[in-house]
């Protein structure tokens, strides 16, 4: 979940909802610069579902230790790795190639997560979150080797988090290349929804597979509006209506209590535009 503060508000925002957007972006990614991906649907089905397992989250979510709703940014990986999960389950229902891009998504994820908590000062006392992301990891490489074999992708390469960076195919250079279109507009749909201007600059995404990767860089305009340069869509301004629930800036005592303000609170409409920077 995605926790926006406005005023006196928080804004929250489902991961499946932020997911969909994110999806809504990848139809319009390809241009005269960046090259449409050639596994199309497979690579929007990946970027539509890569969140799609916080379903199990977001049905009933949670408070952070301030006794905040639990922001995304700050989930623990005995949440993470269920819902990481999750998503790679559901994506194999789409086949191989979308389940191969979700897992390699949540792999750098808890690739991520784990270097926090491996920090000195945090690891003697995150013991048992590292050993979930071990085993969430351990799985992972499970599922991606069998789903390589489905693919017809090669299972004996040295693999950084999942992947080949040294170019030995075209395949691996295809994978490489779409992998970094889902997490960019993953990262455009964070930048959008998030408050606090997440990113400023979106790194490694290819022109065309096998091409030297290029930086995105983001502009925040306010007003739910990001610019982004250089320009990787198929039109000057995309615009799309993502759905949340409002409740007040206020320290929950107990999360039964805040999932009743949560559930009691209507859903509203938030008009979202990434626009072309000039």
């Amino acid at each position: 979940m995605i926790r926006h503060r406005q005023g006196g508000d928080f804004l929250l925002i489902t991961q499946d909802d932020h997911a969909r957007l994110a999806g809504r972006l990848a139809e319009r990614y390809g241009n005269a610069r960046f090259a449409a991906p050639s596994r199309r649907g497979e690579v929007i089905d990946a970027v539509t579902l890569h969140d799609h397992g916080w379903d199990l989250h977001d049905r009933e979510p949670t408070l952070n230790p301030q006794q905040w709703p639990l922001h995304v940014f700050e989930t623990p990986p005995q949440i993470s790795t269920k819902v990481w999960a999750e998503s790679v389950r559901l994506a194999r229902e789409h086949g191989p190639y979308c389940a191969l891009l979700v897992s390699l998504h949540t792999l750098a994820l808890s690739a991520l997560q784990q270097q926090h908590y491996s920090a000195a000062e945090l690891r003697p006392h995150h013991a048992m979150e590292l050993f979930e992301l071990n085993k969430f990891q351990q799985r992972q490489i499970e599922i991606e080797e069998e789903l390589r074999t489905a693919l017809g992708l090669r299972t004996d390469l040295p693999l950084t988090i999942g992947l080949d960076k040294r170019r030995t195919s075209e395949a691996e250079d295809l994978l490489l290349s779409d992998y970094h279109i889902l997490k960019a507009m993953d990262q455009v749909s964070l930048a959008l929804l998030c408050s606090g201007n997440p990113f400023a600059t979106i790194e490694n995404i290819s022109p065309r597979p096998s091409a030297e990767p290029q930086h995105l860089s983001v502009g925040y305009s306010g007003g739910w509006t990001v610019k982004v340069s250089p320009w990787p869509f198929d039109c000057d301004r995309i615009e799309a209506q993502v759905p949340f629930r409002r409740v007040p800036v206020e320290r929950f005592p107990d999360e039964q209590s805040f999932r009743a303000a949560y559930a009691d609170a209507p859903v509203e409409m938030q008009t979202v535009v990434v626009a072309r920077a000039v």
